[in-house]
């Protein structure tokens, strides 16, 4: 079965129809209006293509209008302001000025990208943003500011300029040497600009047109190696100047008082290293070195000794006791180690004397030493030699020499020098010239006598049973010595002279070898014309025996036509003397056994002489015919 219903009508229909109606009114109006507005606008932009709009201004100058090559030529002229000296800078350490230019600090007027600014407004963006600023423009006024630039290199070619008397660069505290040279540059603190400062400082004053007077911001920079100015001064001190070492209380007028270091050898001992700090900083320490300092100064450690000297005595056969004939000195010696400190406390200071330090060296023997103390109890051997028939010069000699060892005391274990004591031998000694023998021959010369004086120690120290250690024969046979041990038991001695050279020297040497120390004592009898040596200490026990003199190679008397007269301009007229009396020559073997307390042999040695045949020689005055023996005086020896 189908139904179907006839639709109802709408009741709205009239209503809307009479709306429609009203709306046209309106609606046509406003697309009237709508287009009235956009020829408004058309013809407001079609009034300014190519043209500023209106409202835009820029310095105070009106630019609405005009085309962009209008306003280039409005505005060229109308800031001068680049090319005035509108900008001071000062340097706030010094105060000194300087008066630029922008222009000339690169501050540059872009008149074109002003003219482009001013010509875009109202041109940029959508239409309602065009729109917006030229209703802005033209009803309100749009002011614009020039666009300003900063020319780089400009920049910093006017800084360059300004940099030569306001930067300087940051220099490293420098040691330097040569070897002969030393110097010292202190570090110095650089200065720079900080030209990103000056760049922001400079925009807010010149893009509103307006003089300006910055301070110029001034960076220090700091060196790499630094120092403390103190330490410059330090360095400065120890390398340019001089040092003195002095003695502050020299011995006599000949000791040495002062010598000089001078600045070229101090040069080669000065370090300067580098120490780090926390901020990465660097500095100087100087530093000398130690042990070149110390090596130089022992070059003069030998002219500033002076050895120690023993007490003298002399035995009191009746007291048994020491008697003090000349108190003990003490010797000296160069304390290296504290003159170093003494040098290295000073050296870096205007102070440029540095005293050298001695220290004391007191002998073994002193002057209050008992007999008891030092073991000197007995009297352990004496000897006596002669010289009848000896010059006054030599007496004089032997005298002389002798006191040169009166009242030694020797260590236990300690090795005799006889030239130790005996010093140098000259007139100014107190020595007189006589006859020495030199060369295997008798001549004139200062000190004859002093074998004599040698010889007695040496066959003393003989019948001590003392090891000799050096002993050399004359090369003749003397007469002085044939009494008493006779040939084989005499020693002679030379010192040379400090222009000399030392491997000539002849000494007699021996060590006490006792634990006991070792008194010696001589007398000189000119009565009898003989020299006495006795050694005191204590016994131990030992007994010496003498084998000899053995003789070998014996050679004879050379005769008289082999006699020797030798011309004496000190000799009186017609006066003729003999020096020397023949002898024959011959190897003398003399041989000592040492028998200790227990019977005990402890050295069996057999001492050499070696002589050599020897003429009879004569010394005459003026007036003598050589070979006159008619005026040869009577020998004195009985030969």
């Amino acid at each position: 079965m189908h139904t179907s219903s006839t639709p109802r009508p709408n009741g709205n229909g009239r209503f809307t129809k009479n709306i429609s109606y009203f709306l046209i009114a309106p609606l046509t109006a406003l697309v009237i209006l709508s287009m009235v507005f956009a020829y408004t606008v058309s013809r407001y932009k079609n009034q300014h293509a190519d043209r500023i709009y209106t409202g835009v201004t820029m310095l105070g100058i009106d630019l609405g209008g005009m085309t962009p090559d209008e306003a280039k030529a409005i505005l060229a002229d109308a800031v001068p302001y680049t090319n005035e000296e509108a900008i001071t800078l000062t340097d706030p350490a010094s105060g000194q000025q300087w008066t630029k230019t922008p222009a000339e600090l690169g501050v540059a007027y872009d008149l074109d990208q002003t003219v482009e600014t001013a010509y875009n407004i109202g041109r940029t963006g959508g239409p309602l943003n065009q729109f917006q600023e030229m209703f802005n423009s033209w009803y309100y006024g749009i002011p614009l500011a020039p666009t300003i630039i900063f020319d780089e290199n400009r920049l910093d070619s006017a800084v360059d300029e300004l940099a030569a008397g306001l930067e300087q660069p940051a220099i490293n505290a420098m040691f330097s040497a040569d070897g002969s040279s030393a110097s010292y540059t202190p570090s110095q603190i650089g200065r720079q600009l900080n030209k990103a400062d000056l760049r922001e400082r400079l925009m807010k004053p010149v893009s509103e047109f307006r003089p300006a007077e910055i301070e110029l911001l001034i960076e220090e920079i700091q060196p790499q190696i630094i120092d403390d100015g103190e330490t410059a001064v330090q360095i400065q001190q120890a390398v340019n100047n001089p040092i003195t070492f002095y003695l502050p209380e020299p011995l006599a007028d000949d000791d040495i008082s002062r010598f000089d270091l001078p600045t070229e050898q101090l040069a080669q001992w000065v370090r300067v290293e580098r120490t780090i700090a926390d901020d990465g900083t660097q500095q100087h320490n100087m530093i000398v070195d130690e042990n070149a300092v110390s090596y130089w100064l022992t070059q003069y450690a030998n002219d500033l000794y002076r050895k120690p000297e023993n007490a003298r005595f002399y035995f009191d056969d009746d007291t048994k006791e020491l008697v003090l004939v000349a108190p003990h000195i003490n010797g000296r010696e160069l304390d290296v180690e504290a003159t170093l400190d003494a040098f290295l406390a000073q050296v870096n200071t205007p102070n440029r004397s540095v005293p050298l330090i001695v220290k004391a060296i007191e002998p073994t023997v002193h002057s209050d030493a008992t007999a008891e103390e030092l073991g000197i109890t007995e009297l352990i051997s004496e000897k006596v030699t002669w010289f009848y028939g000896s010059s006054d010069e030599r007496k004089h000699n032997i005298a002389r020499a002798a006191a040169n060892f009166y009242g030694i005391v020797i260590a236990p274990y300690e090795e005799f020098s006889f030239n130790d004591y005996l010093g140098t031998i000259s007139e100014d000694d107190g020595y007189t010239e006589g006859l020495i023998i030199v060369g295997g021959q008798t001549i004139k010369g200062v000190g004859g006598g002093v074998c004599q004086v040698s010889t007695t120690m040496y066959q003393t120290a003989f019948w001590a049973g003392f090891p000799i250690t050096s002993r050399l024969e004359h090369g003749y046979w003397l007469t002085y010595y044939n009494d008493g041990e006779g040939p084989g038991m005499d020693a002679t001695v030379y010192s040379p002279d400090e222009d000399e050279d030392p491997a000539f020297e002849v000494d007699l040497k021996f060590i006490n070898n006792t634990p006991y120390h070792l008194l010696m004592e001589n007398y000189y009898s000119a009565e009898n014309e003989a020299l006495t040596f006795k050694f005191y200490s204590t016994s131990m026990g030992r007994t010496i025996k003498k084998d000899g003199p053995y003789f070998e190679n014996v050679t004879e008397i050379p005769g008289s036509d082999q006699d020797r007269w030798e011309y004496d301009e000190d000799l009186a007229e017609g006066e003729v003397k003999q020096i020397d009396w023949a002898t024959e020559g011959a190897d003398a073997y003399v041989t000592r056994t040492v028998i200790n307390a227990d019977g005990e042999v402890i050295e069996e040695r057999t001492f050499i002489s070696h002589y050599i045949p020897y003429p009879n020689t004569y010394h005459y005055g003026p007036g003598v015919e050589p070979y006159d023996y008619s005026l040869v005086p009577e020998d004195p020896f009985g030969n």
